[in-house]
């Protein structure tokens, strides 16, 4: 049910990109205009993606760094002394 909501919100994307590509005046010059915004549309959506993941990513890295320096605990080990 997820997969098909993202789905349907890359076709409406898709489908925003080439209704924008057939308002814009002066590039329409025939079916060529509607298939390179298209195609730069789609590229536009894999970079975002890209770089929210890449984000993410940055995130828990910071993250892990930081967690291990704050989360160790100085304790003394035991030592048997013969």
């Amino acid at each position: 049910m997820k997969r098909l909501g993202y789905v349907f919100g890359f076709l409406v994307l898709l489908l925003l990109a080439a209704i924008c590509a057939v308002a814009f005046p002066g590039v329409m010059e025939g079916f060529g205009g509607i298939v390179i915004w298209t195609f730069l549309a789609y590229c536009a959506l894999i970079v975002v993606a890209q770089l929210i993941s890449a984000m993410i990513a940055a995130r828990k890295m910071i993250e892990g760094i930081f967690d291990d320096y704050y989360t160790k605990k100085k304790s003394s080990k035991q030592i048997m002394l013969r």
